[in-house]
């Protein structure tokens, strides 16, 4: 997912502005991918450099390794360290922060002579509430692919800590050896291999559950999440996985600096398990 979501990105950017052939001369930014959530630590923070419009996207070759990354909360600074063996990727553990929703978190970036900072306020916590009842009292959803259009489930949230809040649904498949759905459904294209979908942003927590957002049979985890503006805006720019990019929008990118998003959600998870009908 974070691969995908980076190449998107960067290809975004790559178009930026662009009505006929790239003239400018190439010169990288910062790109950064972070989310956080309350009650949790800060698991990964991942830096790269932009890619050059001519070369393929390489994670490693364009990794930020040795990057100074702080982020700072009611006045006190905390330093993020990389993660062994992940170049490019920064935590910093729940004993050391443990994010809370309503308050407003600072990321800064520096590295290769360049600065980049944003800041996400954090959403407050929510909850499934028909958790016993949304599914069935096993949590196996039964899918005919020959008549998916049956298999509709919904999912509801809360409390609405704000009216503007926005929420989206990410569906992630835990074990892919139970095999590939493939439903024939026509509609909007997605990646058929992706190991984890999302659902469109919608105004109100009240989520349908609907076959497209499943790519595997077997245990799959459905994340609810309530989102900040950056992960809204950044999800307007990047679409939802195979889509077509909509042209780059600088008023949709909050870092000051570079590209890319540092945003929050508050989310809560029930794992379902999805079997084809016999």
């Amino acid at each position: 997912m974070k691969k995908s979501l980076i190449t998107l990105l960067l290809a975004a950017a790559a178009f930026a502005g662009c009505d006929g052939a790239i003239e400018s001369q190439y010169a990288p930014q910062i790109v950064i991918q972070g989310f956080i959530y309350p009650g949790e630590g800060i698991d990964s923070v991942i830096l790269h450099w932009t890619t050059e419009y001519t070369k393929p996207f390489s994670d490693s070759a364009s990794a930020i390794r040795g990057a100074s990354v702080t982020v700072t909360v009611d006045g006190t600074d905390y330093s993020l360290s990389e993660i062994p063996n992940r170049p490019g990727r920064y935590s910093l553990p729940k004993s050391a922060l443990t994010v809370e929703g309503g308050k407003t978190y600072f990321l800064k970036v520096t590295a290769g002579g360049q600065t980049a900072t944003s800041a996400t306020i954090v959403p407050m916590p929510i909850q499934i509430t028909n958790r016993e009842t949304a599914f069935p009292t096993d949590r196996i959803l039964i899918l005919d692919t020959t008549n998916a259009t049956n298999f509709n489930f919904t999912l509801k949230g809360g409390p609405v800590d704000e009216p503007n809040r926005k929420y989206m649904l990410q569906i992630t498949a835990l074990d892919t050896t139970f095999g590939k759905i493939n439903t024939g459904v026509q509609g909007p294209p997605v990646d058929t291999n992706a190991y984890v979908r999302y659902g469109f942003i919608q105004t109100a927590p009240n989520m349908q559950i609907y076959s497209r957002l499943f790519g595997w049979f077997g245990p799959n985890r459905i994340t609810l999440l309530a989102m900040d503006t950056n992960w809204v805006d950044y999800k307007r720019a990047i679409g939802y996985g195979a889509e077509t990019i909509i042209p780059y929008q600088p008023s949709l990118n909050h870092i000051d600096g570079g590209i890319g998003c540092w945003g929050s959600a508050a989310r809560d998870t029930i794992t379902v398990f999805v079997k084809p009908k016999q």
